[in-house]
């Protein structure tokens, strides 16, 4: 007798898949069936993310891409169900084929996520209001997320003895102010352009395209999963995501990572506007704030030496961003 939770049951059923084995990897169990394998996926999408998600996963089919894993429909013609605590959905079970191709694999889905892009741009009107208050409240949060970092120095300061952690975070506060007035800086220069021509391009963002949500078939180019966070935004949105998530695979090569955009770029050539958004959220330093708070919330799982290597890990990495969106967009002297 197979030991399932009621609830995998109950919504399997929906599907007419009786399983005879389910093997549970995290948030995705596979469902082994007479009649195949599948995939069960069990997210936190409310009721209105799951109809956005559906509408854009099959909007893309539309369009003619063909690169996502679909969506497999109930027999009551429903993509998701909701057991009250949780949103489920089904696919067939794909295997990953080992990677081989001479391409990296971030050549590849950039290439993936420029074609998305070009088959959803769509230019709209700016009110000047409307990008105020977007520009003024990416301010605020980034105001609030360095006084964290002021904060957590000048305690630290104030202490007979530093931690190593502290003593490493002190040695580079200049440092980070000056990396997020250069954020503010691209920032301003995007805000002064779109006020000028009154729009802004919008494209159909994945919200998170990486190794992780791709599957690579026999030819080696990627089929595409969990488009949970899909959104309507500007195209530095989800170029940002990708780049913060792939620049370790590409051993900080910038012969690699130039390829990676011009690769996007043969598909959507970036506005000059959408390079200094993306070098603002490249360049601001978040990464080292989310290392504070995790340093600040720790509970032992993690050893002191080891919050200080992944501190001086970022730290190397903001660097490294520095020289690559100088290069992208050169900050002009105001």
């Amino acid at each position: 007798m197979i030991n399932l939770q009621p609830n995998y049951e109950a919504i399997l059923y929906h599907y007419d898949l009786y399983p005879e084995e389910i093997e549970d990897l995290g948030k995705i169990k596979k469902v082994v069936t007479r009649h195949g394998m599948f995939a069960l996926k069990e997210t936190d999408m409310t009721r209105e993310q799951a109809d956005w998600f559906v509408h854009c996963v099959r909007k893309l089919g539309k369009l003619g891409y063909n690169r996502v894993i679909p969506l497999l429909s109930t027999k009551f013609g429903e993509y998701t169900i909701s057991d009250g605590a949780h949103c489920y959905y089904v696919m067939p079970w794909v295997e990953e084929v080992p990677y081989g191709a001479r391409e990296s694999q971030e050549e590849k889905l950039i290439d993936q996520l420029g074609i998305i892009h070009r088959l959803t741009v769509k230019t709209q009107p700016f009110s000047k209001e409307t990008l105020e208050a977007s520009y003024k409240q990416r301010l605020q949060q980034w105001e609030m997320k360095m006084l964290e970092v002021h904060r957590f120095a000048d305690v630290a300061e104030r202490k007979s003895y530093m931690s190593p952690f502290e003593l490493t975070l002190l040695t580079h506060v200049v440092r980070l102010e000056q990396y997020s007035e250069a954020a503010k800086a691209h920032l301003k220069a995007w805000y002064d352009t779109c006020l000028e021509k009154e729009k802004y391009r919008s494209v159909l963002c994945h919200g998170r395209i990486n190794r992780s949500h791709a599957f690579f078939d026999e030819n080696f180019d990627p089929i595409l999963i969990n488009f949970e966070r899909v959104a309507l935004d500007t195209p530095a949105r989800d170029l940002a995501s990708f780049c913060r998530q792939s620049f370790p695979h590409a051993l900080w090569s910038e012969g690699e990572i130039w390829k990676w955009f011009d690769r996007y770029e043969q598909h959507l050539p970036l506005l000059e506007e959408e390079k200094n958004l993306l070098s603002a959220y490249l360049t601001f330093p978040e990464p080292i704030v989310f290392a504070i708070e995790a340093y600040s919330k720790k509970n032992g799982e993690i050893s002191e030496m080891m919050h200080v290597h992944r501190l001086e890990k970022r730290l190397l990495a903001m660097r490294k961003v520095q020289r690559l969106t100088q290069k992208l967009v050169p900050v002009k002297e105001s």
